[in-house]
């Protein structure tokens, strides 16, 4: 085991395990997982698993500590911090690798993803993860797929190319869904897969099921709008900025972002945020 890895498990051994996963976890992304979960439960028996980057596989019942880790590149709290670019797929690997066979909670349970299949004979699996998170447990995937001995099984609700070893459970998902399932592209995997319960019922999901739902649905919902927007320097969005806290002074950043957009400029989010910032305290 890694340095960082053992590091990490001693750091979180002695730590306070008071809180109930799904009570620590927050935004769109885990309120639309929790619905899914609910949607699952209504017609079927369900287990409902987070993949953390920083305590492996767990329930959303289990009592965890309080900890701050992600698999996104050039975050403050990723696992990737050290290591370069070109290092960072193998780097998520690595670090799932290393973290579930430490079993830091020591709890009783599936432990990797490949597990999942001890709950159940004829266990079908659900997974909405991004891109990062996805790289980071494909190894499972595959093992599990292998396990199941049938890739009908494992729903993968992603978007771009399959990851390898993926193709058969792969549940391709358009941007173009969320004109009809509602929320942001972060939350479309997860309203995807419950788009598919949904019309199912309770009848068992599969990935033929689940392609043929999806390939409907996006054709109802046609292609994301384009924009043409303009991009701007920082002098121009500061004073935008400042003119927009004049007229609305208790105004978000979200909120002040939508209306630069919707005047048919561009401007990244954080770039967004950080002038937004500076210019309430100018403004102060």
């Amino acid at each position: 085991m890694s340095d960082r890895v053992q590091q990490w498990a001693s750091l979180l051994s002695t730590a306070s395990r008071r809180y109930v996963a799904a009570d620590m976890y927050a935004g769109e992304y885990w309120f639309t997982g929790k619905e899914l979960a609910a949607r699952a439960a209504s017609a079927r028996q369900l287990r409902v698993s987070v993949v953390s980057a920083g305590l492996g596989l767990i329930g959303i019942h289990d009592k965890v500590p309080m900890y701050g880790a992600t698999f996104a590149a050039r975050h403050p709290d990723s696992v990737l911090a050290t290591m370069s670019a070109v290092a960072h797929s193998r780097g998520r690997r690595q670090w799932w690798d290393e973290l579930t066979r430490a079993e830091i909670l020591g709890r009783s349970g599936p432990q990797r993803v490949v597990e999942i299949e001890e709950c159940g004979s004829d266990t079908s699996v659900m997974v909405c993860l991004g891109r990062n998170y996805l790289e980071a447990v494909a190894a499972d995937l595959k093992a599990l797929i292998e396990r199941l001995g049938d890739p009908q099984r494992v729903m993968v609700f992603a978007s771009g190319v399959p990851l390898p070893g993926l193709e058969e459970s792969w549940v391709p998902i358009s941007g173009g869904l969320r004109l009809i399932l509602g929320g942001t592209s972060s939350s479309t995997t997860l309203r995807s897969a419950k788009a598919v319960l949904e019309e199912l019922g309770a009848l068992p999901p599969s990935v033929d099921e689940a392609r043929v739902i999806m390939a409907r649905l996006t054709a109802e919902a046609g292609d994301l709008p384009s924009f043409d927007r303009r991009r701007q320097d920082d002098d121009m969005i500061l004073h935008w900025i400042l003119d927009h806290l004049t007229e609305n002074p208790n105004s978000a950043k979200t909120s002040a972002l939508r209306h630069f957009r919707d005047g048919g400029n561009a401007c990244e989010q954080a770039r967004f945020g950080q002038l937004f910032d500076k210019a309430r305290k100018i403004a102060m």
